[in-house]
């Protein structure tokens, strides 16, 4: 697997399979780039599918830049110009989707994949993490750090919809394992991080088309973030795919890959229209 060294020197596992217009696949926090195998070597039949594993995760480095989500949007941006992507659409899963709001590239298409722009709820917000409040803040981290292996064992089986759980009891025990290889405090940084973002005001601004989709029996987050992200955003979308929860592209991957298929073909159609001057 090649590696991108960011300028502090941490060295970044990616993915790059396929040719054709690029397309960027970003992971949710404690998972890493293998999350998104069976989804990239489908897209990689029709497109140059770069998936990097963020720092910190399990197959990247720390680096001494501080692991925030700014940070990590950092990184995509750097990774982005070394590889010569741009034009590059991107997919965002959970804080995936974050990272990338923080990066703010110029886009060509992107899917939010069951996120929110803003994960703690309060008074004047009520689609953050199901039930979470910033009081709650100080005990998520003092969890993450005190045991994280009991951690991800109670909360793996939250990120799937109590069908996958009866029906693929192996893929909830093979993301507890994966996660459980990340390190406890650089996640504890990263929570801490997410929890004090807020993009609901720039969401306005993300010009490329933008499709949300919404585990519609997700535990994590409710319909009302996916469906805000895609009201917010000027050219935005939103569907709900049944039966799944918060990892779709695991859960349901054919009807998620025809989804984002579909999507790309399209947002891929409209600006070579544009590029040839023709009214799509």
């Amino acid at each position: 697997m090649p590696v991108y060294r960011t300028p502090d020197g941490a060295a970044l596992a990616y993915a790059d399979e396929g040719e054709g217009p690029a397309v960027l696949l970003i992971h949710g926090w404690a998972a890493h780039g293998g999350f998104f195998s069976e989804l990239s070597a489908r897209l990689a039949r029709s497109y140059r599918v770069v998936t990097p594993t963020l720092r910190a995760h399990a197959g990247s480095e720390r680096g001494v830049e501080p692991l925030t989500v700014e940070t990590l949007g950092e990184d995509i941006r750097n990774l982005v110009a070394a590889l010569d992507l741009a034009p590059v659409a991107a997919l965002g899963w959970s804080m995936g989707a974050m990272a990338l709001w923080a990066a703010d590239l110029p886009l060509q298409a992107f899917v939010v994949e069951e996120m929110g722009p803003k994960i703690v709820n309060d008074g004047a917000w009520r689609f953050g993490i199901s039930g979470y409040s910033a009081d709650q803040i100080s005990e998520t981290l003092a969890e993450i750090t005190a045991d994280w292996p009991a951690y991800v064992a109670r909360l793996a089986p939250r990120m799937f919809s109590g069908a996958t759980r009866a029906r693929r009891p192996d893929l909830i025990d093979w993301a507890r394992a994966e996660m459980a290889k990340a390190d406890a405090r650089a996640m504890a940084d990263y929570w801490r991080s997410m929890a004090a973002q807020d993009f609901r005001a720039t969401l306005s601004a993300v010009t490329a088309p933008v499709l949300a989709l919404h585990g519609g029996d997700s535990q994590i987050y409710p319909a009302g973030a996916t469906a805000f992200v895609a009201d917010a955003a000027p050219r935005g979308a939103s569907i709900v795919l049944p039966g799944v929860g918060h990892v779709p592209h695991l859960e349901a991957p054919d009807a998620f890959f025809e989804q984002v298929r579909n999507f790309l073909r399209r947002c891929h159609h409209e600006t070579e229209t544009l590029r040839e001057g023709v009214d799509p």
